[in-house]
């Protein structure tokens, strides 16, 4: 017999209230309600079959419960665990969240957020400040692949995140190998591109531009409402040679916080 509206409501209460208490008492890394309640407000809207979602969630959590519960019978390695997913959790949940999939893992919902600020937020001011056509080249590149991973178009995410939600779909289960590949595969394309921009940040710091030593004019950039807000706010305090060296330390702290460091190209781009 299918469960009663009130049945599943109830459900979900409780639901939430062991997520925030096992959140509380033992680690948010593990037990996050922030991140339950995004799952069940995509699940809301999305029309989902709720009784089955309520399942499938607890279901979830007593996997969770479980796992976290073996690991604290380890000690003292996995204290060590948990204080690394806590840190971890920490740098991660400083970028803005874009959740796109109810079986989406927070770590990329956070990674997507990071990539989509970077995007709009960040590597656009060099447009302004370029004018060699193999510099502006070389922009045009690192634009059009960061647009494919990181910026919706209309009311659609990116392409690449589109690609991931066809993965998620076709799974039940956010920790099957196939959404796992496909999630690390993101992350890797992501790193190889957010190690380009470090790169030609890097020679753009090498060349000797007087105009660079002086505050940023905004007169040559061609984007309006809010993002050309957050870009006027965010660099108008800033030289050129301090706008790319902004561009370059927040390409590196999203390196850096979701640790891709290893992630480079073995042959770097050519700008």
């Amino acid at each position: 017999m299918a469960l009663s509206t009130k049945e599943i409501e109830l459900l979900i209460k409780k639901l939430r209230d062991r997520y925030r208490e096992y959140g509380a008492k033992h680690s948010r890394a593990w037990f996050n309600l922030e991140s339950f309640d995004q799952r069940h407000a995509m699940a809301v809207d999305k029309g989902m079959n709720m009784e089955a979602f309520a399942l499938a969630e607890i279901a979830n959590f007593e996997k969770t419960r479980e796992k976290y519960e073996k690991k604290k019978s380890e000690k003292p390695f996995s204290k060590l665990v948990d204080d690394i997913m806590e840190q971890n959790a920490e740098r991660v949940r400083k970028y803005p969240a874009v959740y796109f999939h109810p079986n989406a893992d927070l770590e990329i919902v956070h990674f997507y957020g990071a990539m989509q600020d970077f995007a709009l937020h960040r590597l656009p001011i060099l447009r302004i400040l370029l004018d060699e056509a193999n510099q502006i080249d070389g922009l045009n590149r690192l634009e059009d692949a960061l647009s494919i991973l990181a910026i919706p178009t209309g009311r659609k995410h990116s392409r690449r995140i589109l690609d991931h939600i066809m993965v998620l779909s076709r799974t039940t289960t956010s920790g099957s190998l196939e959404v796992e590949k496909d999630r690390n595969n993101y992350l890797k394309e992501s790193a190889f591109l957010l190690h380009d921009i470090v790169d030609f940040c890097d020679e753009l710091l090498t060349r000797r531009r007087q105009e660079w030593e002086m505050p940023i004019r905004f007169d040559r950039l061609r984007i309006e409402g809010q993002n050309r807000k957050k870009l006027t706010a965010d660099f108008s305090s800033l030289t050129g040679y301090g706008a790319v060296l902004e561009v370059k330390n927040t390409a590196e702290n999203i390196i850096q916080d979701f640790r891709l460091s290893a992630f480079r190209r073995k042959q770097p781009n050519s700008f």
